[in-house]
């Protein structure tokens, strides 16, 4: 009879070390969809552009993609990025790139990255529409609050 002294499980970002380091990149949603128009859609074409961000936000590879377009981008300015990579629109990858100067605020401060409540206060006040992770981001301050208000209440009346 063996025994387990522990599970070992794969993730689907990790890395496999036995791999080039860029094999990752044949795992991922793009490596299946050759066609650039998905990819490199009209920055216009709400729906295209959406289509490519929500393919690119069930890719299992997500993550080390976003790692690999910000370094290939470090520091680069938003008129030399096209297309969507990593779930993110040029302008997304332009702002949350911590080289750039849209990545600080007013006083020099690095902005809140995508995917946090205050990034989508801050595409909203832009007029941006706001990107999968900061809608989430939003959703669950939201509910947290409402949480917190409904807790407050019943607080309130059972001390009075």
């Amino acid at each position: 009879m063996s025994t387990t002294l522990f599970k070992v499980t794969r993730s689907h970002s990790a890395p496999d070390t036995a791999e080039p380091a860029n094999a990752w990149r044949t795992r991922g949603v793009c490596a299946g969809r050759p066609d650039d128009d998905v990819w490199f859609a009209d920055p216009t074409d709400k729906i295209g552009v959406r289509a490519a961000v929500t393919a690119c936000l069930s890719c299992p590879v997500l993550l080390l993609c976003r790692e690999a377009v910000a370094d290939e981008e470090r520091g680069q300015g938003k008129q030399t990025r096209y297309g969507i990579r990593a779930g993110l629109t040029p302008v997304q990858r332009w702002a949350a790139d911590p080289y750039t100067r849209a990545a600080q605020g007013k006083t020099g401060r690095q902005l809140a990255p995508c995917g946090t409540a205050a990034a989508y206060d801050r595409h909203t006040r832009r007029g941006e529409t706001a990107c999968e992770p900061c809608r989430l981001a939003h959703n669950k301050r939201t509910a947290e609050a409402k949480r917190r208000a409904r807790y407050n209440t019943t607080t309130e009346r059972s001390a009075a």
